[in-house]
């Protein structure tokens, strides 16, 4: 015999109600490591990177300032995009890589041309590139050094024109800069793992997580 509604206590009615809504919430919960990902922005006003073609040019997008870092591993996230063109990726290309301005180790390179792009119709999206660099320089009590820094440095491999103007890869600031234990992440490793998207996946198997 099929019990009445009416015939539970409205306490209980409540309890059923609030015990479906937390199965739904669980259903729609995001899966480990979809959470806390850093997500890439690049302003439609970055340009695209600057410098002559060739690979006996070096050109630098910036320096950042490790001055006081005792963590032995350094995590990067730079926005780049693919300049949009109605026809598809242009045939544009750069090199990047990290190179500690101390010991002047560096990173393996990594190249970003039309193949990086999103597939139509999202081409000229940003993504990011990541590195997870176990890097060369002092820490701690063995850093003598007053001032440190790491340069992220890039070739202009290829230039295309598009509306009259000569461009190539666009890259902005990087949106994350840190510096973290050793293990903390799977994807360390001593040639900076360079990758585009770059998920952050947990040794511990939480989500990731920076200051």
């Amino acid at each position: 015999m099929a019990i009445q509604a009416n015939a539970l206590p409205p306490s209980l009615i409540s309890e059923i109600h609030e015990l479906k809504r937390r199965l739904t919430a669980l259903e729609r919960k995001p899966k480990l490591g979809s959470v806390n990902q850093p997500m890439p922005f690049s302003s439609y006003q970055t340009p695209s990177l600057e410098g002559t073609v060739g690979d006996q040019y070096v050109h630098t997008l910036g320096v950042i300032n490790s001055t006081g870092l005792n963590q032995p591993v350094v995590i990067l996230q730079v926005p780049f995009s693919i300049p949009w063109a109605s026809t598809g990726s242009p045939d544009v290309s750069v090199t990047v890589w990290l190179q500690d301005l101390v010991t002047f180790g560096r990173t393996q390179e990594f190249t970003l041309d039309r193949t990086s792009d999103f597939p139509a119709p999202d081409n000229g999206f940003s993504r990011r590139l990541t590195f997870s660099w176990v890097h060369p320089q002092p820490i701690g009590f063995d850093d003598p050094n007053v001032w440190k820094g790491f340069a992220v440095l890039y070739r202009v491999n290829k230039r295309v024109t598009l509306n009259g103007e000569s461009v190539t890869v666009g890259m902005g600031m990087p949106t994350l800069i840190t510096g973290v234990p050793l293990g903390t992440y799977v994807e360390e490793n001593a040639s900076g793992n360079p990758r585009i998207d770059g998920t952050l996946t947990p040794t511990d198997g939480g989500p990731p997580q920076w200051g």
